[in-house]
């Protein structure tokens, strides 16, 4: 029934981004369209994710920050670094504490009200609280330059216009920090772009693309006047690992 409803749900998809090819733009309404209609099945998919989870793994105070952010963080003594991250779902993946101490973390998502919910049904309470916010507003809701990493994992190739997403986190986060990306490779073409899969993210030749059924953004390209871009595939070309430091 799941693979039945990727196939339909894909398939009209695609045929709207068809019809109006001339107005597919990233910051179109077209695919905010889209993404109003597939993300009932994001709350269904995380409603069954929430029923089965990690309680101890994902909602532990001590939990060490992942390496792969850690290595990235410069913080002079005495300062609590502090993280947003971006499309956190239910419960952020982000550990609770960096070399065992406190880290103050911000997590969004535009569909925090509904996530909270299933989380107050299932009594659980975790440390950090995902609120309402969307990725192409950040600038709405933090003032820029205020973090010492933005974060998102799994996540952007969900928005309605993750260009502007990146452009939205990179003004967030500080001078000389990071946009840090981790993410499955090519969702939009395993999910016969259904629900909010729209998005491929992946490398090549050094270089972060996104693209759809419709168009191709080099990000190193788009944003090189912004950030130091660079990419690497991880576990077998399953993950990709992306980085952007502020200039």
């Amino acid at each position: 029934m799941k693979k039945l409803f990727e196939i339909l749900n894909g398939a009209f998809n695609r045929l709207i981004l068809r019809l109006f090819s001339s107005r597919s733009g990233t910051g179109s309404g077209v695919h905010k369209f889209i993404w109003n209609i597939g993300k009932k099945s994001e709350v269904y998919y995380q409603e069954n994710f929430v029923k089965n989870l990690d309680v101890n793994l994902f909602c532990n105070p001590d939990s060490e920050l992942q390496d792969y952010i850690k290595n990235l963080i410069y913080i002079p003594n005495g300062s609590v670094p502090k993280i947003l991250d971006v499309g956190a779902g239910p419960v952020t993946m982000l550990g609770k504490k960096w070399n065992g101490k406190l880290i103050d973390i911000t997590a969004v998502d535009p569909l925090a009200i509904k996530y909270n919910e299933i989380l107050n049904k299932n009594n659980i309470q975790p440390p950090v609280r995902t609120q309402v916010g969307y990725a192409e507003k950040l600038t709405e809701q933090f003032d820029e330059n205020s973090f010492d990493i933005v974060h998102a994992i799994n996540s952007l190739d969900h928005c309605f216009n993750p260009v502007e997403a990146l452009r939205q986190m990179l003004k967030v986060v500080k001078r000389d920090s990071y946009v840090v990306l981790y993410h499955s490779t090519n969702e939009g073409i395993r999910h016969n772009y259904s629900g909010l899969h729209q998005w491929n993210f992946y490398e090549d030749s050094g270089c972060f693309f996104i693209n759809n059924s419709k168009m191709q953004i080099n990000i190193n390209k788009e944003f090189e006047s912004k950030a130091v871009v660079n990419s690497k595939m991880m576990d077998g070309g399953v993950y990709l690992l992306v980085t952007l430091k502020k200039k």
